[in-house]
């Protein structure tokens, strides 16, 4: 009895297992999936613990630092003098420089005044820390791009699939029709064989849309951290938002862009921490003072007692250095310029990449509507070719034509859909957003769009 109930279990974990593997993704659940498996992520995060330790470094050099140091030195000649006892009389010989000297001295150090050095240096770890988060952000975002233009690129192929698919159906109806024809006496042997090169032809076009799918299952696959030919369902998406294309400006995004890209917040607090550099660079050329103290543990010898302590006021001015403070200066404010012209960079970089997402999310609903409206059309062109050339009406041309046609709307149809789909998604991605900050920004715009109108018809 024991041994089926464990073969249960088994059997039942290994039907679990196996539904876990089929069971389809969202793009929702691939995206986590990168950004939990992807060496990028794991990369940006151990930059943040290696600037984490840098701040901590900042500060523990300002604080107390108590160390120990012992040593055991043998040594030669040894030095040495005879006295008389004065209770006895005897000679006694005292030591003055030992064989063998044992020390151990404990000693502790503190920065009193700084003048600028300790909150330069601290602020300057801190900002960088605050730059490095902000870092992993844009990693996240664009990680976040690449897994959505491959979970469309996937389910695209698998369309053209499909659009394939239908192609080489509808093409054997043809064939079969034509065959038909020619065993009635009413076509030419013509027919049957252009119908068969274009069933060939159409073959070989479903098979390089199978090959399609399977390259775009590979591309998501290895983002997501899985072998290349791991069997992959994904769920379909959405429609994409109805919203007028003429009514969505560049002028929102981009103030939106500004504000919220992490690219930007991180060279702004590159910046700050670059200013910090030079305040530190030149807090340099001030005094320091520093208090120390020590404790000693030695061997005992005839002028010396086997202890002693002291403590210290340590007053250092920089005098002379050859000019190493005033370089160090002039590296810091380079480094700085450099930081400046960077954001500047970005700041112009990033309006350009949200002006080409708005254009380009404009042009790929434009082209949804239209690839629909002339798929609707060739739907039809080839239904009345198909019925006039069964009837013997029409010619096999007028067949071939609108078959041509129709499977190129449907490509095109396929295309556009997956296309407004990853257009949207660089959208949110230029904007610094999420999606659903970017769909109420699309949502909103269009209502203030059509309040304007509407005002404009009443006057």
């Amino acid at each position: 009895m024991r041994k089926w109930l464990s073969v249960l279990l088994v059997f039942i974990s290994f039907s679990f297992a196996v539904g876990q593997e089929t069971q389809p993704l969202t793009l929702q659940q691939c995206i986590e999936i990168a950004l939990k498996t992807h060496p990028l992520i794991r990369l940006s995060y151990r930059q943040l613990d290696a600037a984490l330790a840098r701040s901590q470094q900042a500060k523990a050099q300002w604080l107390p630092e108590l160390t120990f140091t012992g040593v055991q030195r043998r040594q030669g000649p040894t030095v040495s003098f005879t006295v008389p006892n004065p209770l006895t009389g005897m000679p006694v010989s005292i030591e003055i420089v030992k064989r063998d000297m044992r020390t151990l001295t404990g000693e502790i150090r503190q920065s009193l005044l700084t003048f600028g050095r300790k909150s330069a240096s601290i602020r300057s770890a801190e900002f960088q820390v605050n730059a490095t988060s902000k870092t992993i952000q844009a990693v996240q975002a664009q990680l976040t791009l690449r897994v959505t233009e491959a979970y469309a690129d996937v389910l695209a192929a698998q369309a053209m699939e499909e659009v394939a698919r239908q192609a080489v159906e509808r093409v054997k109806i043809v064939l079969k029709t034509a065959q038909a024809r020619y065993e009635a006496g009413v076509a030419p042997k013509f027919d049957v064989l252009r119908a068969e090169a274009e069933l060939a032809a159409a073959e070989e076009q479903m098979l390089m849309a199978q090959n399609g799918v399977v390259l775009a299952k590979a591309v998501l696959n290895q983002i997501l951290g899985r072998p290349t030919n791991a069997p992959i369902d994904l769920i379909s998406l959405p429609e994409p938002l109805d919203v007028p294309p003429e009514l969505i400006q560049s002028g929102p995004f981009i103030k939106q862009a500004m504000a919220n890209r992490p690219e930007l917040r991180s060279s702004e607090w590159q910046i700050r921490a670059a200013e910090e550099l030079v305040k530190l660079a030149k807090a340099d050329k001030n005094p320091l003072v520093l208090l120390t103290g020590s404790y000693v543990r030695q061997t005992r010898t005839g002028f010396a007692e086997d202890y002693q302590w002291g403590v210290n006021l340590v007053v250092q001015f920089p005098i002379f250095d050859s000019g190493r403070r005033e370089s160090v200066i002039r590296e810091r404010e380079a480094t700085l310029e450099q930081a400046l012209a960077q954001r500047e960079n970005f700041e112009r970089q990033i309006a350009l990449e949200v002006e080409q997402a708005v254009r380009n999310f404009q042009v790929a609903l434009q082209r949804l509507k239209t690839a629909r409206a002339a798929l609707a059309s060739a739907e039809e062109a080839f239904r009345l070719a198909q019925v006039r050339y069964e009837g013997g009406v029409g010619t096999q041309v007028e067949v071939w034509d609108a078959q041509v046609a129709l499977t190129r709307a449907r490509a095109n149809e396929v295309q556009a859909f997956y296309d407004a789909h990853k257009a949207f998604a660089r959208l949110v991605y230029a904007t610094g957003l999420s999606e659903s900050e970017v769909l109420k920004l699309l949502k909103s715009l269009s209502a203030f769009a059509q309040i304007s109108l509407d005002g404009g018809e009443k006057r």
